[in-house]
């Protein structure tokens, strides 16, 4: 028996030994189907398929209506693989058969695996019904190389059909569903026989759909890929426009990674095929393998990015990268030099190192505390599970079956959800970060006033939106001897002058006006839209309030201070900086005078 069919009877003898309880009960949750014994043929009628277990070595024989009437009937069908470099034609099949050389099948989907010999196929099919109906049948998944299906139906008359990637990849392809072809049963016994070629793996995902069923089936098939699609789509776009806004690398590695994993979906259920590249068979032959590359390679580049592996894991982010130009390095050659088989195994080498690494960077990055490892650990692993399942299933090592299929759609999709969700979260963060850090740096630690580079970033607009142009003032002051208070009692003394100096300011200025601290014991205060005589009143009041304000000091006398100002006014127009120049001149005009007093200073006419 050649090595395909001997791995099958090998799983079906001897269990898998030292595997977890838990991961024992989830395959067999999700590779459960009802027992259906080991039909060797099924019959058609008016109220859907059954499956029949013929008598034999004195045992009755059964049937088993089927509840699923477009469910695969790989567990009623008997399979024969070929030797390699001897190719069978369907006569020497029928006489293999007749030799009793098929065996029957264990799964609803019977898989060859990666690379295995040619494999036949062949269903035994009793139409009951009086006359002559459609059907569609449906034989393998879109993936294989080369497929060949003839039915022969009761008469002897022969139905040939081909097809496959290296045909026409998108000739008779049913996204989701596989290679298929209508055909005419007439009533009586037929026999479906189908031979799969492929350097990829084969799943013989055997249907029988009456043709006015066909529509609900794939219209079924289409609705949830168009939900998967639409989804991943819509990540793509919405953090693909954020990238664009922000810029944020890590937007840029999720758009690619969720892009190319949506371009490996398309790929392999034959939505491209079908689309863009339906007469390719080149394009066909390499496209899911170069999907299957980006996407490990860009979740990858995204792990490394999203965690900030440098800074906790410098080794590993360098490894990591190598990884990743190594694997595309390697695709690209095989592509170049046409090595295909070997293209099939670092692809599927490489995506299941991926998801296991996946996982392996989540805890180490548990264990480092690193910024948002549980939120990727757990999508790690939520992706890794359904991934590692589904490619366990199309490499056949484990059933295949629509539950075992999907789940990389369900991983992937609640993988990008929980990345997409930790991203906006430290997109929120860095924003309050940003702000922050803007506020630290536009104000004052001592005195919460903007600082010098504060008060130069708000003025600004002011000046812009001035109702009349020139019509502002700005006050300057400084504190009269003020390096004698730090002298006398110390630098904490003089940081609390500084203090009740800014906090008497604050509530002596009006809320239109800015104030800033200019730096050392200078302060500065714009009075926007103030005429002069208002903005001298206004310093006025700001020098009486400084003059009686006492600054307490345990064990000794409160602080009494006097301060000077300078105002400027710009007549008919002035800039900031010649009003900041004025206000200086008229300030040192005040301490010239003799302090503890105001000085005006306006914009000489025509300056």
């Amino acid at each position: 028996m050649d090595g395909g069919m001997e791995r099958e009877r090998r799983a079906r003898r001897t269990p898998s030994r030292g595997r977890h309880l838990a991961c024992g009960l989830l395959l067999a949750a999700l590779t459960w189907l009802p027992p259906a014994g080991h039909a060797q043929q099924v019959r058609l009628d008016d109220h859907g398929i059954t499956a029949i277990e013929p008598p034999a070595h004195g045992e009755p024989g059964h049937e088993l209506r089927l509840p699923d009437p477009d469910a695969p009937l790989g567990r009623y069908v008997r399979l024969l693989a070929e030797e390699r470099g001897h190719p069978l034609t369907l006569e020497q099949a029928r006489r293999a058969l007749a030799e009793g050389r098929f065996s029957r099948s264990a799964s609803a989907v019977p898989n060859l695996g990666n690379d295995a010999p040619p494999g036949w196929l062949v269903l035994d099919i009793d139409d009951a019904q009086y006359l002559p109906r459609t059907w569609r049948i449906y034989v393998v998944e879109g993936w294989a190389d080369r497929v060949d299906a003839w039915l022969v139906g009761p008469g002897g008359r022969i139905t040939p059909w081909q097809g496959g990637d290296e045909r026409a990849p998108g000739r008779d392809l049913h996204p989701g569903l596989g290679f298929a072809f209508d055909a005419r049963l007439q009533p009586g016994r037929s026999q479906l026989f189908v031979r799969a070629d492929s350097v990829d793996s084969v799943q013989f995902g055997v249907r029988l759909v009456p043709m006015d069923r066909t529509g609900l089936l794939e219209g079924s098939t289409r609705g949830w890929l168009g939900l998967v699609h639409g989804y991943l789509l819509a990540l793509v776009a919405t953090f693909g426009l954020l990238w664009l806004a922000l810029r944020e690398s890590s937007l840029r590695r999720y758009v690619f990674y969720v892009g190319s994993y949506l371009f490996m979906h398309l790929a392999y259920l034959g939505v491209a095929a079908r689309v863009v590249w339906p007469d390719a068979p080149l394009v066909g032959r390499y496209a899911i393998l170069v999907g299957m590359t980006l996407f490990s390679s860009t979740g990858l580049a995204f792990a490394r990015d999203f965690l900030r592996m440098a800074r906790w894991a410098p080794r590993l982010d360098r490894a990591l990268a190598w990884l990743v130009r190594l694997g595309l390095a390697g695709m690209a050659l095989c592509i170049v030099t046409n090595a295909h088989a070997l293209a099939v195994t670092l692809a599927f080498a490489y995506i299941n190192v991926f998801t296991v690494l996946m996982v392996v960077i989540g805890v180490l990055a548990v264990r480092r505390r690193a910024e948002q490892a549980w939120p990727f650990f757990v999508a790690s692993l939520i992706s890794m599970v359904g991934a590692f399942i589904t490619t366990q299933a199309v490499m056949g090592r484990l059933p295949f079956n629509d539950m075992t299929f999907r789940l990389i759609e369900v991983g992937i999709m609640t993988e990008a959800s929980i990345w997409a969700l930790a991203l906006g979260l430290r997109l929120r963060r860095d924003r309050e970060d940003r702000a922050q850090a803007l506020q630290l740096a536009e104000h004052d630690a001592l005195t919460g006033l903007y600082n010098r580079r504060g008060f130069l970033v708000h003025a600004a607009p002011l000046f812009d939106a001035a109702a009349t142009p020139g019509a502002h003032a700005l006050a300057m002051l400084d504190i009269d001897h003020f390096k004698a208070i730090n002298d006398r009692h110390g630098h904490d003394a003089g940081d609390r002058t500084l203090v009740a100096v800014a906090d008497t300011l604050r509530a002596a200025t009006r809320s239109r006006d800015l104030l800033a601290r200019w730096g050392g014991e200078e302060f500065v205060v714009l009075l926007p839209d103030t005429p002069m005589h208002e903005a001298l009143a206004i310093a006025e009041r700001l020098r009486a309030a400084l003059a009686g304000l006492a600054v307490p000091l345990a064990g000794a006398s409160p602080i009494r201070i006097t301060a000077s100002l300078g105002v400027a006014h710009g007549e008919p127009a002035a800039d900031l900086d010649d009003l900041l120049r004025l206000a200086d001149d008229a300030l040192y005009a005040s301490k010239q005078d003799g302090r503890n007093r105001v000085s005006p200073m306006s914009l000489p006419a025509g300056a």
